[in-house]
């Protein structure tokens, strides 16, 4: 055997050798799901294992996790909270990036995966509320329509009795008080109609 044919085997064993590692950790990095359906970045519990959710990626838990608001999760599921306080994270439950313990399936799942999820387990489909506009009573038109009428009147005599007690401070003249004083006679006029 020539040491080029030998040199060229320990090669391949090498290149081989650091392609199992990388197959392997390919198999546990798996699309982040829980039966099926996407998750949002966090960590849960599940069967008994610690995932970490990330970038789309649900890998194992190999190394202790810290989130926001310093709590620690370990790889065995025990939860270390910044005053030393341990808990075992409980099965089927979650913590988002803050750091708050929640409920897998019902905080980490986004929405199209919850719908989806019911959809698999009752086999109904979600109902979906149509877009167009719903009848409305004629007499509730009329009446929504006399009220905005009427609120705009009192608009107005807010405005003419602002302008009516300058008026009366001396910084208007009396006409012009005559006059803020017939509109405010009509506008108390439509108002009691």
């Amino acid at each position: 055997m020539s040491f080029a044919s030998s040199a060229f085997r320990v090669l391949l064993l090498a290149g081989l050798w650091t392609a199992v590692p990388a197959a392997s950790q390919a198999q546990s990095s798996t699309s982040t799901t829980a039966n099926g359906f996407a998750l949002k970045d966090g960590a849960y519990r599940l069967n008994g294992v610690v995932m970490q959710l990330q970038a789309g990626q649900s890998t194992r838990l190999s190394a202790p996790l810290k989130f926001t608001n310093g709590l620690t999760l370990r790889p065995d599921g025990i939860m270390v909270a910044k005053d030393g306080a341990r808990q075992l994270l409980g099965e089927g439950k979650a913590i988002n990036p803050q750091g708050d313990v929640v409920n897998l399936r019902d905080d980490m799942m986004a929405a199209e995966a919850i719908q989806q999820y019911d959809q698999k387990v009752t086999g109904a489909t979600p109902t979906v509320v149509p877009s167009r506009s719903i009848p409305v009573d004629p007499t509730i038109t009329a009446t929504l329509r006399q009220t905005e009428a009427r609120l705009q009147v009192l608009r107005q005599l807010a405005d003419r009795l602002n302008q009516r007690a300058s008026t009366a401070l001396g910084t208007n003249s009396q006409a012009e008080a005559a006059q803020l004083d017939a509109k405010l006679r009509t506008l108390d006029a439509r108002l009691r109609r």
